[in-house]
């Protein structure tokens, strides 16, 4: 029988076991990377491999594809000869065909997920519905001496006149926001910053408070705090509004168009921003999602009956309610009825319904983490929190600055700080590496991943 003989000559045939060899190692280390972020990113595996390296998840099979061809080619080119062609290669062989079948099955499992996660996620599958209305203020005229009476065609006589009405004191009704805090607003506005070493005051525990930036407008008033005790750090924004909508909401649909908070917060012009609840994270099955007055979810303004996290909302009236999805009866019609803007679903509550703090949640990451908080103290009047933790922290020019020195809170701290803050509500958004606060072209917080969404203070 003719010998048979190779196409290729021998240095060509040592490239392609070279290029066979690169192609398959990166494979692997590709592999290796994709688990690892899967690991690490226990909340939401997706998030960072699809923000920033979304080829990624192609790129692995590509890769053993390949070379699983160019190990082909030299095999029908009689690139290994009779005696080195043993079982150890074989066997060899037989592995990357098994790494490249796991590899493709799991890439379109995951590409299957993912696509229908982001039609799920898009404006273009969403039916937003009309934005729930709010309807104008109905506040009763005040009376005026002028006031012109029916045309009777008598005069009344002294005798004749009535008596008049007792009209209710002013704080026995809700004063409208807009007339709430004169004191606090500026036309035109009025911005300060301060060093953060100029501390206001030392608390009765040692923690030192610093006034570090102050925003005041025609409808909106922030100052923001720089608490520290020993190692722990955080920063509260102290937050006035003459109107409920200065609280606004900045979001991505689909969590590969994800971004970190600054880039958010400069899309709405906030005056100060957080990250928010993370709502496109594809771990939402049930709860209220609304934004800015329209429901994300359910889609089509489906209603929604069913809830395993605790619920914020943020009403038109200025009140803020944290729901407790096991104590509470949630009730969807009610707060529909009630005209929602805002409504987060990440939780859990932070205090009872007496202001006290908690010392069960309905959570289990209550171990010590970075931390964001919305707190709220009467209509008109909230406050954000970011807790700084031992991750490391990005500022606002995408620079790290090494790992933070601050312990962070559990949630049994979170919900004491919150007490001792005055707030009578307080809800936990996500925190982590997502925790971050904007206010002035300043980043306090970690700020190391892009996430779905940001809650803003704005001055329309």
């Amino acid at each position: 029988m003719e010998k048979r003989r190779s196409i290729l000559s021998k240095n060509a045939h040592r490239v392609l076991r070279i290029v066979a060899a690169v192609l398959l190692n990166l494979g692997v280390v590709f592999s290796a990377i994709y688990i690892l972020f899967h690991l690490l990113e226990y909340y939401n595996p997706h998030s960072f491999i699809y923000a920033n390296m979304p080829w990624l998840p192609i790129a692995i099979p590509i890769l053993f594809i390949l070379a699983v061809l160019v190990y082909d080619l030299i095999m029908l080119d009689g690139g290994f000869k009779k005696h080195h062609f043993n079982k150890r290669r074989m066997m060899f062989i037989i592995l990357c065909d098994l790494i490249l079948f796991a590899a493709i099955s799991v890439t379109l499992y995951l590409k299957t997920c993912t696509t229908s996660l982001v039609e799920h996620n898009t404006i273009e599958a969403y039916t937003l519905p009309t934005p729930i209305t709010t309807p104008a203020p109905s506040l009763p005229p005040a009376p005026t001496a002028d006031a012109e009476a029916p045309d009777t065609g008598d005069e009344p006589s002294a005798e004749e006149t009535p008596a008049p009405t007792e009209v209710p004191a002013p704080s026995e009704a809700p004063v409208p926001l807009d007339q709430k805090f004169p004191e606090k607003f500026s036309d035109p506005p009025v911005v300060e910053t301060y060093d953060k070493d100029n501390v206001v005051e030392t608390l009765s525990d040692g923690t030192e408070k610093a006034l570090i930036y102050t925003y005041r407008g025609k409808n909106a008033a922030v100052d923001v705090y720089h608490y520290q005790r020993g190692k722990l750090e955080y920063q509260l924004a102290d937050i006035y509004v003459r109107d409920v909508d200065c609280f606004r909401t900045n979001y991505s649909l689909s969590f590969r168009k994800n971004m970190k908070t600054q880039i958010y917060a400069e899309q709405v012009n906030a005056i100060v921003a957080t990250n928010g609840d993370n709502f496109n994270s594809g771990k939402i099955e049930d709860g209220i999602v609304i934004r800015n007055g329209a429901q994300l979810f359910p889609e089509g303004g489906q209603r929604q009956t069913k809830f395993t996290r605790d619920l914020c909302v943020l009403f038109a009236d200025g009140t803020m309610r944290v729901y407790d999805c096991v104590l509470d009866k949630i009730d969807y019609d009610e707060i529909l009825g009630n005209f929602p803007r805002q409504a987060f679903y990440f939780g859990p509550k932070l205090l009872n319904d007496d202001g006290t703090s908690r010392q069960k949640f309905n959570s289990s990451l209550a171990k010590t983490n970075p931390r964001t908080v919305l707190g709220y103290y009467e209509p008109g009047h909230y406050a954000l929190v970011v807790v700084l933790g031992t991750r490391e922290m990005v500022d606002y020019n995408g620079r790290n600055r090494g790992n933070g020195k601050s312990p962070g809170m559990t949630l049994s701290e979170l919900s004491e700080l919150s007490e001792q803050l005055g707030f009578t509500a307080a809800y936990n958004l996500d925190g982590g590496g997502s925790s971050s606060m904007v206010w002035n072209r300043t980043v306090f917080g970690h700020n190391d991943r892009t996430h779905g969404d940001i809650l803003a203070v704005v001055d329309p």
